[in-house]
């Protein structure tokens, strides 16, 4: 039996904590799938917004321009190539990964989202000449893209880390065609820049743009003046840069350097432009589209697909729905359950450390449970031990008896022996009785019959049902009642403890000994004259069937159970019971 509470013990925190885990895992999974369709939800709901936003403009610009538009679509090129990229002209605005795509009447595309650099806004004004804008996808490779972002994004975190309290570090040129129809170079300049007077002195030409630079930042340095904080450029170098093989040395000569409006989407971070630029789903429009409506609906649907990842598209009609001028293609690409997860972190966090300490309070009160086990199973085998040892004594006495009663028939005898064996089985049944009342104290159904009983009174009541024994070894008694102690119990187990007090304190007394009993408002206190007990059976007096030294007095009536069951009953009671060495004897406390 022990070795099985053992083994049960050693394996019963694996199903709580891989119950706790499943709990935890089943909870924060519902609440993350709750979260990514609120995501998803918000995504299209975004998602219409900007598409009727850039949907509009589009229509306007179709119902303004009109006829006056060039026969051959460059000027509608031109305006739709910018229009593309407007939603990313606000670096705080994009919320959505989104790319769009126009298609003219025939369905052949117009322009799409692109990273891109050169004059990016669309102007009505045809005399100037426009430079660009360049989709970085026509002139570069993806490599080479990477690299140029890389250095983009290095300068714009140096500002945003410097809350753009200095010149740039990094530049961006390039180098066009005059008539800025062809892009020839690009290049990445990294500048050097002195503040004041010393930088004035220092400053010198760009050999790209042939230009003595200074950057006057609008920070006052001395109030008291209002002299503004102004750098100077005082050296430069070409990091990286990229060359158009398709142009000739003749041309490039003849080329002319800009300082280019420069578009990389969703630049917030490297990583995410990354994520954006790198998508097949964003930038993979056909040349050719394929359109259709149901039913000719105005607004179709949107459609989705994907899993862990949220791709979204939306078509719409611009001008008239019938006879449309073109067609205007959205495409989003998220990943709600990222969002989620993020979202969900610090959630996460709090639902593990409440999972963990619930958990852990769990197995910490089996534990509990465990170690009452344990210990009501030592308990149990002590009990099974000691009744054994106790009930061997009377039974091999009455098995002597017997055998001589069988053995020596002598009828002179005949009475002496049955009285011995009658007197050794009224042992055993004295026992027996005992351990039934130990067995119901320790019973969980155990219904006391409680009523206001005086201590006091009790003890007066016990203490004349050993009047004999008393007069026999000349003891004196004597009650000091300094105030009467109530007690709300049941009578007949009270009795039964006060009973074994005074059974061991006159049992163990001397000839010519004294008894004082001690009344107060909260407990009750018994002397008696005797020998002292040492520490060891203090220690162990109100274990079951501990007899102590059996030379402090007679032991015939006293197998070890009486104090063992007075402590019960005083627990049952709310009381404790305090055993100690007096002046000349044994002190027993009872007290609340």
């Amino acid at each position: 039996m022990k070795g099985a509470l053992s083994r049960k013990k050693k394996g019963f925190w694996k199903p709580i904590v891989a119950g706790f885990l499943i709990l935890y895992l089943v909870t924060m999974g519902l609440a993350t799938l709750v979260v990514k369709e609120k995501f998803e939800d918000d995504y299209i709901r975004m998602f219409e917004q900007v598409a009727t936003s850039i949907y509009r403009k589009a229509a306007e610009m179709e119902s303004a321009m009109g006829d006056t538009l060039s026969e051959d679509g460059a000027e509608r090129q031109e305006y739709y190539k910018c229009l593309v990229n407007e939603y990313f002209w606000s670096e705080t605005n994009p919320q959505l990964n989104l790319s769009v795509a126009v298609y003219d009447k025939e369905m052949k595309l117009l322009a799409k989202s692109y990273d891109a650099v050169g004059d990016t806004m669309y102007s009505e004004d045809t005399s100037q000449v426009r430079y660009g804008p360049y989709v970085l996808d026509d002139y570069l490779t993806f490599e080479q893209k990477e690299e140029l972002a890389e250095y983009y994004w290095k300068e714009k975190e140096r500002q945003l880390a410097a809350d753009y309290t200095l010149p740039r570090k990094y530049g961006i040129l390039i180098q066009t065609s005059p008539d800025g129809k062809e892009l020839y170079h690009i290049y990445v300049q990294e500048m050097t820049w002195e503040e004041g007077q010393e930088g004035k002195e220092k400053q010198y030409k760009n050999p790209l743009t042939g230009a003595i630079t200074s950057s006057s930042l609008g920070m006052r340095t001395d109030y008291a003046t209002g002299e503004e904080q102004i750098f100077y450029m005082t050296d430069s170098e070409v990091v990286w840069e990229w060359t158009n093989s398709k142009i000739s040395e003749e041309k490039r000569e003849k080329g002319e350097i800009r300082d280019p409006n420069v578009v990389f989407p969703y630049m917030t971070s490297y990583e995410r432009w990354h994520r954006w630029t790198s998508s097949k789903y964003l930038h993979d429009f056909p040349m050719e589209g394929s359109f259709s409506w149901d039913n000719q609906a105005e607004h179709p649907g949107i459609y989705e697909g994907g899993v862990w990842e949220f791709n979204a598209g939306y078509q719409l009609k611009i001008g008239n729905i019938e006879d449309p001028s073109g067609y205007i293609l959205f495409r989003i690409e998220e990943r709600p359950w990222f969002d989620a997860f993020d979202y969900m972190k610090h959630l996460y966090m709090a639902g593990l450390i409440l999972t963990l300490v619930c958990m852990f309070l769990v197995v910490d009160r089996f534990n509990q449970i465990y170690a009452r086990e344990k210990v009501l199973e030592e308990t149990r085998r002590d009990f099974t031990n000691a009744m054994a040892h106790e009930l061997k004594t009377p039974l091999g006495i009455i098995r002597n008896f017997a055998e001589n009663l069988i053995e020596h028939n002598m009828e002179e005898k005949r009475e002496y022996y049955l009285t011995q064996i009658i007197g050794q089985t009224e042992e055993m049944d004295r026992l027996v009785a005992e351990m039934i009342e130990i067995s119901k104290l320790d019973s969980e159904g155990l219904a006391l019959k409680k009523e206001t009983i005086s201590f006091g009174a009790l003890v007066r009541e016990e203490m004349e049902r050993f009047a004999p024994m008393i007069d026999e070894k000349n003891i004196q008694v004597q009650y000091e009642e300094k105030a009467d102690f109530l007690v709300e119990g049941d009578r007949e187990y009270l009795e039964k403890a006060v009973f074994n007090l005074i059974s061991n304190a006159v049992d163990y007394n001397v000839l010519d000994g004294r008894i004082l009993v001690r009344t107060e408002a909260g407990q009750c206190v018994i002397e008696n004259t005797g020998k002292q007990m040492e520490e060891d059976e203090l220690l162990h007096a109100f274990d079951l069937f501990f007899t102590g030294d059996k030379s402090r007095g007679k032991k015939g009536n006293h197998m070890g159970i009486g104090l063992f069951l007075v402590k019960k009953i005083a627990e049952h009671h709310g009381m404790r019971v305090i055993l100690e060495n007096g002046a000349d004897g044994i002190r027993v406390v009872v007290k609340k």
